[in-house]
């Protein structure tokens, strides 16, 4: 299983799902949004410029864990690595309840924003049952600056994309640059890996008396 170390400055056969709506989601399972996965299987291709770069032959392997404003997704840590996103201002926990699992707190750019207090309200209501234990959390553009984002831009791409990765028991944020058409020759879609960041999940009775959780 590749690690974030194996393919920063590497590209990918992938770009970072932008998520949907909340009305995407279907039937809810104990106030959670399930079935909002994708199995993913990206080529990895190296090389100093996108326009030279060549199949490693590896493949990153995960799945992805989509992003609903107004509602939480989630889906178990037990079979390999998941990433989600794009962040921006969202909370990533883990938590057990019949396993290990991962919840995307689908919140919206305001605190205050119709979708933010709606997936808020399903996640502190589910937090609170009896069988929900081990929550911890961390929110993955915390650890890239506006400058990073900036930085790892193509001219003439897309903003890149911050995304959490977990992996082996480890939580990481992912900074991905989308490669722009004009400077992709392989025919396929790349995002270049730019930058890992390991995280600290900080434990739930710290993030919940933070203002951004309250109602």
């Amino acid at each position: 299983m590749l690690h974030p170390r194996d393919l920063v400055g590497k590209y990918v056969n992938y770009k970072v799902d932008p998520g949907g709506n909340a009305a995407a989601s279907g039937p809810l399972l104990n106030g959670l949004s399930p079935g909002q996965t994708a199995n993913v299987a990206a080529a990895v291709y190296e090389g100093a410029d996108p326009k030279t770069a060549v199949d490693t032959k590896q493949v990153w392997r995960f799945t992805f864990l989509k992003y609903r404003p107004g509602a939480v997704t989630f889906t178990s840590l037990a079979e390999g690595a998941v990433v989600t996103g794009p962040m921006s201002g969202c909370y990533l926990c883990k938590y057990n309840r019949l396993g290990q699992k991962l919840a995307h707190i689908g919140t919206a750019h305001s605190t205050t924003d119709a979708s933010s207090v709606k997936a808020k309200k399903a996640w502190l209501s589910f937090v609170s049952r009896p069988d929900v234990s081990d929550v911890t959390g961390a929110k993955p553009d915390d650890f890239f600056s506006f400058g990073d984002i900036k930085a790892a831009m193509f001219n003439g791409g897309d903003i890149p994309a911050v995304v959490g990765y977990f992996v082996t028991g480890e939580a990481h944020a992912l900074l991905l640059a989308p490669v722009p058409t004009n400077q992709n020759p392989l025919g396929v879609r790349l995002s270049k890996v730019v930058a890992f960041k390991k995280m600290t999940m900080q434990p739930w009775s710290s993030i919940t008396a933070m203002r951004r959780f309250r109602l």
